[in-house]
């Protein structure tokens, strides 16, 4: 049995050892990204089993990927490969215009993973899946993309697969009025639904309240019976699950890069999920492994195993002020 499914686009990243605009960048790190991926690999450290689908090409960007991923316990067997395209790149802007912000510049255009579909999916992978996790990314990537995305979330409905949704809306993929549709009709249908102020508001065509409980309870009426609400770096989390409310206030850290932040909270939310934590725990865990990705480069390389994650929350009770010597 996988305890998560994932479908997405993986993609190499190219971040800047120094802060500033990219023209004037000499040095790169290389990394493994992209956000679905970034999810699966935060769950399976923390102990789950985990399975990705996507296209790829046979370049050495795409073979890094596969490496990557194979190397931290992911199921690759429903990725495929094909001729003639590459991985997709993306390169992080730092600190530049805005102090503590990440921005990207995509080259993400003719990828492999534009070409994935319904034929692609690895039916009996999803319906042996304890969660099929999808975002709002991948629909915007190509019409077949839209159609393979609701396919898998059809096949996860009727295989009786929970169904997670972060609705990640990426403007520079689609635009608001493109995206509320597919968006709605993700969420009518998850049992999961991760969002954030932003997004809420063009689920629901409107502001929805400033106050993000009440909030919960506009979204709950969309039909998910978990909801994960990002508030950011200032406000952190606020969740509800069949009626209950909490709430997991951030911890402040020092922000390397900002990006990936909201991949871990769903990363270690889903494993609070799994294991069948608290409400206030699997907050509290997506809130640990959000704060500590930020503290570097990349977009998983921080997120933490079981017992990393055991000395954070350990040292968040004790208002950090422990040695673990």
């Amino acid at each position: 049995m996988i305890d998560v499914t994932a479908i997405g686009e993986p993609l190499v990243q190219f971040n800047p050892l120094e802060e500033g605009p990219l023209k004037h960048a000499p040095l790169y790190e290389k990394h493994a990204a992209g956000s679905e991926a970034n999810v699966v690999i935060g769950v399976s450290r923390l102990g789950f089993n985990t399975a990705y689908m996507t296209k790829l090409g046979r370049d050495e960007f795409s073979k890094f990927i596969l490496s990557t991923l194979k190397g931290e316990g992911v199921d690759v067997s429903g990725i495929k490969q094909i001729d003639g395209k590459n991985c997709g790149v993306f390169f992080v802007q730092r600190g530049y215009p805005i102090p503590g912000r990440s921005d990207v510049i995509y080259y993400r255009s003719d990828s492999a993973a534009k070409y994935f579909s319904p034929e692609d999916l690895d039916g009996k992978l999803i319906s042996n899946s304890r969660i099929l996790h999808v975002s709002g990314i991948t629909p915007a990537l190509s019409n077949s993309c839209r159609e393979a995305t609701l396919e898998a979330v059809r096949i996860a409905r009727r295989g009786g697969v929970k169904i997670s949704f972060d609705t990640n809306y990426r403007r520079k993929l689609w635009t608001e009025a493109e995206a509320r549709q597919t968006l709605i009709e993700i969420s009518r249908d998850c049992d999961l639904l991760l969002t954030d102020p932003d997004d809420a508001r063009i689920l629901m065509g409107k502001k929805v309240d400033e106050d993000p409980l009440q909030a919960l309870d506009e979204l709950e009426a969309l039909g998910p019976s978990t909801i994960v609400y990002k508030l950011g770096a200032a406000r952190g989390l606020a969740g509800l699950s069949n009626g209950e409310k909490a709430t997991s206030l951030p911890v402040k850290v020092p922000v390397i890069d900002s990006i990936g932040a909201g991949d871990a909270v769903v990363a270690g939310f889903l494993a609070g999920y799994l294991a069948g934590d608290s409400l206030q725990r699997s907050l509290d865990i997506g809130s640990c492994c959000a704060a500590l990705t930020v503290m570097r480069r990349g977009d998983f390389e921080n997120l933490p195993d079981r017992s990393d994650l055991e000395k954070w929350l350990s040292a968040k009770e004790q208002g950090f002020e422990v040695d673990f010597r």
